[in-house]
């Protein structure tokens, strides 16, 4: 258990360097030659920065004034956490019926169900964006329906797009992972055993291959994200949402990403404060000395 945990620490420390070193990368360049002591200097402010007992702050233009970055956060934080836990429900939940017609299917209809599911899979995240805005934009013409935003604002949250969106983008992903290994797993003794005991075949899903699969699956989600999250970026610039990664395309500071990329996983989801988004620059530390 000791050795364990000096591990793990000892991996924590050398990520957060490493993380620090390649944040300081911009300032290693000052026109087109090396700067190393430069990079060094920027390297030392930004750990002095991230260790610093004092709170970050950024200016909110709207109020004309300093705020405290991490309270502000929040909503941001939110509503990123929102579309990304809904949009992977969504996801799952048609991946999983589809692995399961897929597993009750014949092989003409496994066939076909491939190859439908390998077009889809081929089809660009911006497509999904563009089409879905499209279609929304005929409905409101046609019908004269206009529930549905097409863009998100300040003051003003768009989650059904997005979510649905993210989870096209996802369910082809997870549907090409969970097809494949049900073509693997279905001649499994465990599975042989099973059909011997005239076990039905809805049983055998849910009941027996599932179960098996479910912490591979849990690996090969863990393995992956980063794709989901990358789509999760494109997603919430181009439909303005007002969430995290937008929060961190428009404010640009690599010792800022370093703190949003932890409170991105250790923070709790919690009730959504009344404030406005409202456009936000944050605080920047003071410039560099010259070497």
């Amino acid at each position: 258990m000791p050795s364990f945990l000096i591990r793990k620490t000892t991996q924590l420390v050398f990520a957060f360097f490493v993380l620090v070193v390649i944040s300081a990368l911009p300032h290693l360049i000052v026109q087109m030659r090396p700067d190393f002591p430069k990079y060094f200097n920027a390297v030392q402010q930004q750990l002095s920065l991230l260790t610093s007992s004092h709170p970050l702050t950024y200016y909110n233009a709207t109020a004309g004034e300093n705020r405290l970055l991490l309270p502000d956060l929040q909503p941001f934080i939110q509503e990123t956490l929102v579309i990304f836990s809904s949009a992977l429900l969504c996801s799952s939940i048609a991946a999983l019926l589809y692995a399961f017609l897929f597993y009750r299917a014949g092989a003409k209809i496994r066939s076909v169900l491939t190859q439908t599911a390998r077009l889809l899979e081929m089809i660009p995240d911006l497509f999904w964006i563009i089409f879905s805005q499209f279609i929304i934009v005929i409905l409101f013409k046609t019908t004269g329906f206009d529930q549905i935003e097409v863009a998100g604002g300040f003051s003003d949250s768009i989650r059904f797009l997005p979510i649905l969106t993210l989870s096209l983008t996802t369910v082809f992903f997870f549907i090409k992972w969970l097809t494949g290994r049900i073509q693997e797993e279905q001649s499994a003794s465990y599975l042989e055993l099973a059909r011997a005991k005239g076990i039905q075949s809805s049983r055998l899903f849910w009941q027996h291959l599932m179960p098996n699969l479910f912490y591979r699956f849990y690996l090969f989600f863990r393995t992956n994200i980063i794709t989901i999250l990358s789509s999760l970026v494109v997603i919430e610039y181009t439909f303005n949402v007002q969430g995290l990664f937008r929060f961190i395309l428009i404010n640009q500071d690599f010792s800022i990403l370093l703190v949003l990329s932890k409170l991105d996983e250790n923070t709790p989801t919690s009730k959504r404060s009344g404030r406005s988004h409202s456009a936000i620059m944050l605080w920047h530390p003071p410039p560099l000395s010259e070497a």
